[in-house]
């Protein structure tokens, strides 16, 4: 009940950050500051379950350097198993970093790692992960498409994954971005696949 409560009071305080700043120029750190909001729905390969969960991610862009955007990701989830609430809540957070590297004007590539913590009523541990992957742009619009390798890193074992991720994106504006995504998970060991899911993603620049 508490981790609810901090994360509400979090959303709100950046949701209020943002709009008061919605007409500014800012600069943090010599970046650009950004916040951005995800809704993901999961269903599992079997059918037996289905999860929808938003993720908010303030962060900092960078146009150059070795880090090219840091963030700080805060997600939560609900879980229904046939219908009924099985888990009142999910949780995550931790920091993500990503370095873009291009080849062309239209062509690149970026790598992203992170590393946090995530957990239920049931079990909690850290977890990481790496993602490789490939976009083409074109005036405002992006094609993705990346495969993140998904591990535990404190020993807990059944929580290693790989994950195909690919969708379009479009800059509205300068300040205003949206991303559609499709991701495909299966178990890192035996290969068999878990869930697909849907994702939305707004992102505001500051």
């Amino acid at each position: 009940m508490r981790s609810n409560k901090l994360f509400t009071a979090f959303a709100a305080v950046m949701l209020a950050f943002m709009f008061s700043a919605a007409h500014a120029e800012v600069t943090l750190f010599d970046g650009r500051p950004q916040i951005g909001i995800e809704f993901e729905h999961e269903k599992a390969a079997d059918g037996s379950y289905r999860a929808n969960s938003m993720t908010l991610f303030p962060g900092i862009v960078w146009k150059d350097g070795w880090i090219t955007r840091a963030e700080l990701l805060l997600m939560r989830e609900r879980e229904m198993e046939s219908g009924v609430v099985v888990r009142s809540y999910a949780y995550a957070y931790g920091v993500r970093l990503r370095k873009d590297v291009h080849f062309t004007e239209n062509f690149g590539s970026f790598l992203r790692v992170f590393a946090g913590r995530t957990g239920n009523a049931d079990v909690s541990y850290n977890y990481g992960y790496i993602e490789p992957a490939l976009r083409w742009e074109k005036d405002d619009i992006e094609l993705y498409g990346g495969y993140r390798f998904i591990r535990s890193i404190d020993g807990t074992t059944g929580h290693d994954v790989n994950q195909l991720r690919m969708g379009p994106g479009w800059d509205i504006t300068d300040h205003h971005g949206l991303d559609l995504r499709w991701s495909r998970t299966w178990d890192a060991q035996s290969r068999i696949r878990l869930s697909d899911s849907l994702e939305v993603e707004y992102c505001y620049r500051f």
